[in-house]
């Protein structure tokens, strides 16, 4: 399956890595997909939220239906274990401003009864169970920055600064241990932090994709659903956390 990692800008140009790098504009983004979507199978990992209110046929049930996703709550509390620190953005769903060309070119997330229908939309969102084992056009969910926290993280002092996006060094860093993850061609490495964010989104890909179980779906269509490094109790809490914070 080919496997193709997209950060999406709403401004300034997306960076797409399948192999290699690409920019592309926001007119240039939405032929790139169709064309994708006619050359199954692929996986689009996408670094955006796809899923909005857990059910959007009654959407509004929920306060938080139009603003925050279980998984983001999740992420943010202490009382989960597993909050980001400082530099790893996990914004409520409705705040990330890649929202509106997710819309536009997916027709994602769906948010009301008077949205297109799953199977009519070109690509078939993926939120919970293994890989498919079957060839079609998917799309899943990945959050890079979460991503790479996890991975990091244990290799990491204490206290350091987790800010890639801002600063070179520390993304440098992360980059160096992250790296030896993905079996990426020679001498590519990221030159900005969206490159980065793509090559990490690519990454979750390809590892999820080849069942070495060092890579796993976590969430749901209720919670909302990413693809995450296989972090020892992380699933778990987050189960946990949704039945006990968040019943539809």
């Amino acid at each position: 399956m080919r496997i193709v990692a997209i950060d999406p800008a709403p401004k300034k140009r997306s960076t797409v890595f399948d192999g290699e790098f690409r920019e592309l504009s926001s007119g240039e983004i939405a032929p790139v997909l169709r064309e994708l979507a006619g050359a199954p199978p692929v996986l689009l990992c996408w670094d955006s939220p796809l899923t909005g209110p857990g059910d959007p046929g009654v959407a509004g049930r929920r306060p938080s239906d139009f603003s925050q996703r279980a998984i983001e709550s999740f992420f943010s509390r202490e009382s989960t274990g597993f909050k980001t620190p400082a530099g790893i953005s996990v914004r409520p769903y409705s705040g990330c401003p890649h929202w509106a060309i997710s819309r536009s070119v997916l027709g994602l997330p769906r948010v009301g009864p008077w949205d297109a229908d799953e199977a009519d939309l070109p690509f078939w969102l993926l939120t919970d169970g293994p890989p498919p084992a079957h060839e079609g056009a998917y799309v899943v969910e990945v959050h890079p920055a979460v991503a790479a926290w996890l991975w990091c993280k244990e290799d990491r002092s204490a206290g350091c600064s987790w800010d890639y996006k801002r600063d070179a060094g520390v993304q440098q860093e992360m980059w160096e241990i992250i790296r030896p993850l993905g079996n990426l061609p020679t001498g590519i490495a990221p030159a900005n932090d969206d490159q980065f964010d793509a090559l990490v989104a690519f990454i979750l890909g390809t590892r999820w994709i080849s069942r070495d179980g060092s890579v796993e779906l976590i969430g749901s269509r209720l919670a909302g659903a990413m693809l995450s490094p296989a972090v020892a109790g992380l699933s778990e809490a987050l189960s946990e956390f949704v039945a006990a914070n968040w019943k539809q």
